[in-house]
């Protein structure tokens, strides 16, 4: 007696069924960078995002050298320890290049005041190096969806300072032909904010801050903000990144 095999199409639509069910998942993934250059650190924050299936977390690194996978990022997580950029560069930079983008900045504990100075420069959620493990997932959901995950109380300190620098007068600062508001626009062009992040951050014009500007640059002596600002060292990564 001879045995007769019958191949069954069922295996076939099944793996069909199981690749078009990985598609759709990969499709509803939400993929997040992590800008941050210390190893372990890195490898944490990863292990973190991938308790979340939802979530693809790649290090900003592996994304520059290998630029064939790289996919539109729907979130990007900064640390402000991890990356040798400054900040407001950093943003600038990123914001420009993917302007659907949200941005989600790690740091220390600081005051409600501190963390609201953030703010002007364009981020969308910040989590406290304490509540990575049990905040940094929901924050990232919540800036996706178009949220912010930023705390009432540094809210309200935004608000309050926002109100209270258009009463600050232009006093002069003790031992300078420098007034309060010069101080203050040197100290923000050193965090090297643009002019309209800064006149959004001291609630006056952008041409109120250039005439600011030139009357600091006729002051000290100097030629242009770059002299304020001092020479910053950028990682290889941040290179490639901004040629590419």
């Amino acid at each position: 007696m001879s045995l007769r095999v019958v191949r069954s199409n069922f295996s076939t639509k099944e793996a069909k069924t199981a690749r078009l069910h990985r598609t759709a998942q990969e499709e509803r993934r939400h993929y997040v960078y992590v800008a941050e250059q210390n190893g372990l650190a890195a490898q944490y924050l990863l292990s973190v995002l991938a308790k979340d299936k939802a979530l693809h977390g790649t290090l900003l690194q592996d994304m520059v050298e290998h630029k064939s996978i790289e996919r539109t990022p729907a979130a990007f997580i900064l640390d402000q320890f991890g990356i040798d950029l400054p900040l407001a560069e950093c943003l600038r930079f990123l914001r420009k290049r993917y302007p659907e983008a949200k941005f989600v900045v790690l740091d220390e504990e600081h005051a409600p005041a501190e963390i609201s100075q953030l703010l002007p420069l364009g981020i969308h959620g910040f989590v406290a190096y304490p509540h990575i493990h049990d905040q940094l997932i929901k924050a990232v959901h919540s800036v996706v969806e178009g949220k912010m995950w930023i705390s009432a109380s540094v809210l309200e300190a935004y608000a309050r300072q926002s109100i209270s620098s258009l009463k600050i007068a232009n006093e002069s600062v003790p031992g300078q032909n420098v007034t309060q508001r010069e101080s203050q626009i040197i100290e923000l062009v050193k965090r090297r904010l643009s002019n309209k992040e800064i006149g959004t951050t001291l609630n006056i014009t952008e041409g109120t801050v250039k005439f600011h500007l030139s009357n600091i640059f006729s002051k000290l002596q100097i030629k242009k903000r770059n002299d304020l600002q001092g020479k910053a060292q950028i990682n290889e990564i941040w290179k490639k990144l901004m040629a590419s």
